[in-house]
């Protein structure tokens, strides 16, 4: 396992061929963003890069263009921030979410709240229930259902 005391600053697309501990944060040079490919398991502050892919990411802030399983596969996404144009992982579980066009989980979706900057959006949770602090409204009527 590789630990990197303070930020790790991204100059080129970078590959870590082992689990990544940042004690900072990952950003890029000059406010650039590169891509980020961790073959293990990712433990950061803040994250700022162009497209991830790693096993599991544990943060309280992630911010990138594009979030999916082709830029990020992991089997569990925790953090306290989400800000992403498309969210696809096999379990979700953050305070607050914020998505573009779609959210689509496989097994697990836990989000306190979220919110879709698209009014024709799709959030989905294939193999399980979304939980959510928000009402769940009648597809039909428009009413909340209890």
């Amino acid at each position: 396992m590789k630990t990197i005391k303070g930020n790790l600053i991204l100059e080129k697309d970078t590959i870590f061929n082992e689990d990544l501990t940042v004690e900072g944060n990952i950003i890029g040079t000059d406010g650039n963003r590169y891509n980020l490919t961790v073959k293990g398991d990712l433990d950061c502050r803040n994250l700022d890069c162009g497209n991830l892919d790693c096993l599991d990411l544990d943060c309280l802030d992630l911010d990138c263009r594009n979030l999916d399983c082709g830029n990020l596969d992991c089997g569990n996404l925790k953090c306290l921030n989400l800000d992403c144009r498309n969210l696809n992982c096999d379990n979700l579980d953050c305070l607050n979410l914020s998505f573009y066009a779609f959210a689509i989980t496989y097994n697990s979706f836990k989000c306190k709240s979220w919110k879709a900057r698209r009014p024709n959006y799709i959030i989905k949770c294939l193999d399980g229930e979304i939980e959510t602090n928000k009402p769940k409204i009648c597809d039909k009527c428009g009413s909340e259902i209890k």
